[in-house]
């Protein structure tokens, strides 16, 4: 069983999805289980790209959230930055202290 302790969050335009999701399988040693999901972006008006978003002031994303082993944070890190480098790719790290089913 892989040690689950890191949860990265992505947060991507959904122009890359597709991109993004077929990496991530591409690497079932380093990437956990993940879900994907629709998010509204809300912040840097000049990253807003569609005039329908620039009038809502918010832009449509996907958001991935992967639980993986810390250990090999960095060097999906480094991959997606080799295969994706996009400043539209933000990502985030946090620790997971605990995880289970209900049954």
């Amino acid at each position: 069983m892989k040690r689950l302790d890191a949860c990265l969050k992505l947060t991507l335009p959904r122009a890359l999805e597709a991109r993004i999701l077929d990496h991530l399988l591409q690497h079932p040693q380093w990437v956990g289980p993940f879900v994907t999901h629709p998010v509204e972006g809300h912040g840097d008006p000049d990253r807003i790209e569609s005039a329908a978003e620039q009038v809502r002031g918010r832009a449509e994303r996907v958001q991935i959230e992967i639980l993986l082993d810390a250990n090999y944070v960095d060097d999906l890190l480094r991959e997606l930055r080799a295969e994706l480098p996009s400043g539209d790719v933000v990502w985030r790290l946090s620790p997971v202290t605990a995880a289970g089913t209900l049954a």
